[in-house]
């Protein structure tokens, strides 16, 4: 499954995408937003892989860049993590590993496809986020892209030689454009509307 975008396309990762994510994950400005605190070797990252492609609670997309030419260029990945199906829930992640495309609204991009991604696909209904509060680039991606915070977490994460806050954010399904409330909601409301959530 391929999701297009106006600046990105989030297609499912695989074995061609694993070079360029190791590095970020050992790029140790990259790693500290991404909360990594040790390297990430060959055989781990590895073992990662296969065992992300047996897990039911997590979604991983390779974020390429749309250009005028055929050629797909990976720039980062998003991905949605602790799905949880009997609350409707995931945690949304993501980094953009080419410094060169940031700023540009690729982030945005992304986030926006892959919640509409977990909210008609995965039929959840919330998504959240923590986003280190010094990563100031990241909360303004997740808030064009229909997040809102919902509180800051103070002194939650060690990084670098100091503790740090982080914003909590998240994006309702309830929210979106056309949402329309699966069966059992809609039953409780005393709707007769048919499915189409």
């Amino acid at each position: 499954m391929i999701l297009t975008g106006s600046s990105a396309s989030l297609v499912p990762l695989d074995r061609r995408h694993l070079t360029a994510t190791r590095a970020w994950a050992n790029d140790w400005e990259i790693a500290e937003f991404m909360d990594r605190a040790t390297p990430v070797s060959d055989a781990a990252h590895e073992r990662w892989y296969e065992a992300i492609e047996n897990r039911a609670d997590c979604v991983y997309f390779a974020i390429e860049a749309n250009d005028e030419s055929a050629t797909s260029q990976h720039i980062g990945n998003v991905w949605l993590w602790d799905i949880d199906t009997r609350h409707r829930k995931a945690e949304v992640r993501i980094v953009i590993g080419a410094r060169n495309l940031r700023s540009q609204g690729i982030g945005t991009d992304a986030l926006d496809l892959v919640s509409r991604y977990a909210f008609r696909r995965l039929n959840l209904r919330r998504l959240y986020a923590f986003v280190l509060s010094s990563n100031t680039r990241a909360v303004k991606a997740f808030e064009k892209a229909g997040f809102q915070q919902e509180g800051l977490l103070r002194g939650d994460r060690w990084s670098g030689e100091q503790y740090v806050d982080v914003v909590s954010l998240a994006r309702m399904r309830e929210a979106e454009r056309g949402y329309i409330p699966t069966a059992h909601v809609r039953a409780r409301l005393g709707d007769t509307i048919p499915n189409h959530a």
